[in-house]
């Protein structure tokens, strides 16, 4: 009874466009009044626990950090080296949308605030440049998702801290299929803008502005390697990385002198408004997790998919269409919360490493970034372009269906994410 109302009430919030966070509360608390399965006073010590975590201080910095390259000039910078080495190829806005938000994503950590940032920028830049609205919508809908896998990412922050696994191995396992993710997404916007006729003519730069263009932005572009750098060094942690990530960022922004005093309460008003709706989150979606672990369901989960007489390889296809169907419907950090610890010790009994899922189950919700009826990237691509969800959705179809091959192949050749963390031990 206590999970049929967890998960009806849930269900039914969803479909009356409740926010995921209060969803995730409300069934929680009815499905334990209704049982008294555990006390009341038992979800409020699970909420504070959850966000109780020195690990998680990383979110908000890293939020921050991101806010703050956007108003202070970083984002423009860097998209201006991109188009001094790829705007005059076909397709070349599209191609600098790409190696912009690569670049941003190793900054900022999450997928929507590169969409936002680069996309405010780029989306209204193809426009003029005769590019058409939906595939300039379409393009940096699916882009800016790289953010969360190329480290340092929010959503590989809380994986780790879910499952107790190393964030470094997270982060550096995330490079390889990053880079990937990138290259396939060129060529399909490339396809697409020699099909549409998109970003030809366009002269290509001399190496005189391409040196400029990056002493321009030197700085900028040094942030991923102190950042990263500092990490891999064992010079500090992921968290200390991030509070190192707002002061280089701050530093920046009082050098390039693009922020203005009066921006600083919107940057905070931002960051807070961010940063709250991640915690929420993961307080709810935790004490979710909590009554499902307390109903059994991660074992019994466990026990009937390690029971088919199936090989391994189907058992990963089933897990990753319901990894798929539930990046539609879910946002990413309650999926990751709420899966993780029902799946990862499935994964872990056929002998796959706790790593290479975590890459597995973060692209999938990269995925879940560009498809209705949530898609965040979706919405401020929308938002961005003025066109509506359902014509941004159709024209990043492509790059989602090349994105699902990719995801097939990183989850079936482990050694794409497994390399780097292996060559670093």
């Amino acid at each position: 009874m206590g999970l049929a109302i967890l998960f009806l009430v849930f269900a039914l919030l969803l479909v009356i466009g409740m926010p995921i966070a209060f969803a995730l509360g409300i069934s929680s608390v009815l499905a334990v009044l209704a049982t008294g399965v555990i006390p009341v006073s038992y979800l409020t010590q699970t909420m504070f626990g959850a966000v109780d975590s020195y690990p998680l201080l990383a979110v908000p910095l890293f939020v921050l950090s991101g806010v703050i390259m956007e108003y202070g000039g970083l984002s423009r910078r860097l998209i201006d080296v991109a188009k001094a080495f790829v705007g005059h190829i076909t397709g070349g806005l599209a191609a600098v949308a790409l190696l912009a938000t690569t670049v941003f994503a190793m900054l900022s950590g999450s997928g929507p605030a590169t969409v936002a940032a680069i996309g405010g920028i780029m989306i209204p830049s193809m426009i003029r440049e005769g590019y058409s609205r939906g595939y300039s919508a379409g393009v940096l809908a699916t882009a800016g998702g790289v953010g969360i896998v190329i480290p340092p990412s929010i959503p590989l922050v809380i994986y780790g801290i879910t499952t107790n696994t190393s964030i470094g191995d997270l982060f550096m396992a995330g490079f390889i299929p990053g880079l990937i993710i990138v290259v396939v997404l060129y060529f399909v916007s490339r396809y697409y803008a020699k099909k549409g006729g998109f970003g030809t003519g366009v002269p290509k730069a001399s190496w005189k502005q391409r040196g400029r263009a990056i002493w321009d932005a030197k700085w900028t572009l040094l942030m991923p390697i102190v950042v990263l750098g500092g990490i891999y060094g064992g010079v500090f942690t992921p968290t200390e990385a991030a509070g190192i990530a707002v002061a280089y960022s701050v530093v920046l922004a009082l050098v390039y002198r693009e922020a203005k005093r009066s921006d600083i309460p919107q940057m905070f008003k931002s960051t807070l408004l961010i940063s709250g709706m991640i915690l929420v989150i993961i307080a709810t979606a935790s004490t979710y997790a909590r009554i499902l672990t307390v109903e059994r369901v991660p074992t019994l989960v466990s026990g009937w998919l390690g029971s088919l007489s199936v090989p391994f390889w189907i058992i990963l296809l089933v897990i990753l269409v319901l990894l798929l169907f539930m990046g539609m419907f879910m946002e990413t950090l309650a999926g990751i919360i709420l899966m993780a610890p029902i799946l990862v010790p499935v994964v872990t009994g056929f002998g796959m490493d706790p790593v290479h899922f975590g890459i597995v189950m973060i692209m999938a919700s990269m995925i879940g970034f560009a498809t209705p009826p949530v898609g965040d990237n979706l919405n401020v691509a929308s938002a961005i372009s003025g066109l509506s969800i359902e014509k941004v959705s159709l024209a990043a179809l492509p790059y989602v269906i090349a994105l699902i091959g990719v995801l097939v192949v990183i989850t079936f050749v482990p050694q794409i994410s497994t390399f780097l963390p292996q060559l670093m031990k």
